[in-house]
């Protein structure tokens, strides 16, 4: 037997089936927060086609159905797949009965009415097979690593550097949209999003986001030109310097572009091997006033795309850094009627490409770009175009979104995880109505599900995330929110909107709650460690969505998700 935090961290990444006849006895809210997915089936039919249509890591059915009962489910199960685990519903076992189950592969047996205790320890029992095999990929997985990584570096310290270099880079802006208000008729939102794949332990590459003051923003992203080793330290020393003379800026209130840019060079040039540059970009945007001051040492052009499709490029303005650089040089953009922004080093636009006449990304930016409403369009469309990448990858995706939407439904939800189950089918039947896609649909209530759950258990029920994992990990959790329930009395609020850009619809919603908020833009860091129960909402919303954003109190969620055509 695994613990309890073993558990948790492997159902967390299964799918389960789950088929049941009689709603009222479904346990499907409480099987959505353990699960990554469940699939509900009212019948036996309705199981099949579930079954056959998905990735399906285990199987929970009554056995007493209309049409199809699950006996017969498990029949039809086992002509496909004789190894995934199920678990069998039912009052009613005898002999013949348990015989004819077993002989069928029925791995666990849990009687109605049933006992959570039960049918959670059956869960665990009937996943262990999949633990096994889990943990035995798992550990061929991390031989192979290991060896390719002992091939490269003889020391498991330059691990530790980069979780270092991790530590070190900085991102005001993770997750947190940025409103501008200028006016009734004249708001609008930004965000921005990065791409950061090192292709070693260590990397030249490095970047900072940071909100100097209000709507003020410094992106940075560096490509030192060294050897290995050399050229990460570099990095490292450019980004944290970077950070301490903006954390000085922000306490005194004072920031001048200039005499930042003078500070950094005369201390970077001073650390440089002879043979050593960085090439760098910096972008200062006041989104405010709409204006953005840029200083490029030797990179790409930055891209920037204007309503209508036209694409600028701004040029790079400087020579690289070195031991005896000049003072910079900086140029300033008129940042109207811009839409979105691409700040990025060479490792991606000189990737070479898949196909067999050869050539480089450069030659599918520049459209991709236009093309992508989002980060993860761009990223999607290079690894589709580009060869297995031979240099790091840093990019850095701005993007205005305009609030021009048209509301299509608004929802109060009370304080109550019964409410919230509620809602959910409500919003399905309410796109179902719409005529969506039942795919889109899934994912799109899913996610909107999370961020509910996540806004009633940190905004309605003031639980912080320290709290939570203790609970969770006592087996406490559910007992604590049945009481802190009858104390709560804040509403959630929510709201679903459309909206059109560039030829495309996207379908947004808004969750908000009357707590005190957290702090997103350390949502990936809550990320890192699996074995911990909190996040775990957030990061399945990030997955099945195209955008997730957080007003900066954090009690806010604004989720984007693109509909199909």
């Amino acid at each position: 037997m695994f613990d309890i935090k073993d558990f948790a961290e492997i159902t967390g990444t299964l799918t389960l089936l789950y088929v049941e006849d009689e709603e009222s006895l479904r346990l499907t809210s409480r099987l959505q927060r353990i699960f990554k997915n469940v699939f509900v089936a009212d019948n036996g039919i309705d199981g099949i086609r579930l079954f056959n249509e998905n990735q399906i890591d285990l199987v929970m059915t009554d056995y007493l159905m209309p049409e199809l009962n699950g006996m017969d489910l498990v029949k039809l199960i086992r002509e496909k797949d004789t190894r995934v685990p199920v678990i069998m519903i039912t009052g009613y076992i005898d002999t013949e009965f348990l015989i004819e189950a077993i002989n069928l592969g029925v791995n666990q047996f849990v009687t109605k009415p049933i006992i959570v205790n039960n049918l959670m320890k059956a869960i665990e029992i009937a996943i262990q097979g999949f633990v096994l095999d889990n943990l035995a990929q798992t550990s061929r997985r991390q031989e192979l690593q290991l060896l390719r990584y002992r091939e490269k570096y003889h020391s498991s310290q330059q691990e530790l550097a980069f979780l270092k270099e991790l530590k070190i880079i900085r991102n005001d802006l993770n997750h947190v949209k940025l409103e501008l208000h200028k006016g009734q008729d004249n708001h609008c939102l930004w965000h921005s999003e990065i791409c950061y794949i090192p292709l070693d332990i260590l990397s030249g590459d490095s970047y900072s986001i940071r909100e100097v003051s209000d709507g003020k923003v410094m992106f940075f992203i560096s490509d030192a030109m060294g050897k290995g080793l050399s050229a990460s330290v570099t990095s490292i020393l450019s980004t944290s310097f970077i950070n301490h003379l903006i954390d000085e800026a922000i306490v005194s209130g004072s920031f001048n572009l200039r005499k930042f840019l003078v500070s950094y060079i005369n201390f970077i040039k001073k650390e440089l091997l002879a043979e050593e540059i960085v090439c760098a970009a910096f972008a200062y945007i006041d989104f405010h006033a709409e204006v953005l001051e840029t200083a490029i040492f030797s990179m790409p052009p930055i891209l920037a795309l204007k309503s209508g499709g036209r694409l600028l490029k701004i040029k790079s303005n400087n020579l690289p850094i070195m031991k005896y650089s000049d003072a910079p040089v900086i140029d300033t953009l008129d940042m109207s009627g811009i839409e979105r922004i691409l700040i990025y080093t060479d490792g991606l636009n000189e990737s070479a490409l898949s196909a067999v006449e050869g050539g480089q990304y450069q030659d599918y930016l520049d459209e991709d770009f236009r093309r992508s409403p989002f980060k993860n369009d761009l990223y999607r469309r290079f690894i589709e175009q580009a060869a297995t990448p031979e240099d790091d990858i840093t990019f850095i995706f701005i993007r205005r979104t305009g609030t021009n939407w048209d509301t299509i439904g608004e929802f109060t939800v009370p304080g109550r995880l019964s409410d919230i189950d509620a809602m959910s089918l409500e919003l399905q039947n309410e796109l179902i109505r719409m005529g969506f896609d039942q795919h889109f649909i899934a994912s799109f209530v899913s996610s909107m599900t999370e961020l509910i759950v996540n806004a009633y258990e940190h905004g309605t029920l003031g639980i912080t995330s320290a709290s939570k994992q203790s609970l969770t990990s006592s087996g406490a959790y559910d007992g604590f929110l049945v009481e802190r329930e009858k104390l709560a009395n804040k509403d959630i609020h929510v709201s679903l909107s459309r909206y059109a850009e560039d030829g495309r619809d996207f379908l947004i919603a808004q969750v908000k709650d009357n707590g005190s908020g957290f702090d997103a833009t350390k949502i990936n860091w809550m990320n890192i460690d699996e074995h911990k129960f909190t996040g775990r909402g957030i990061k399945i919303a990030k997955t099945l969505s195209d955008c997730l954003l957080y007003n900066k109190p954090g009690n806010e969620a604004l989720l984007i998700k693109e509909i199909p055509k």
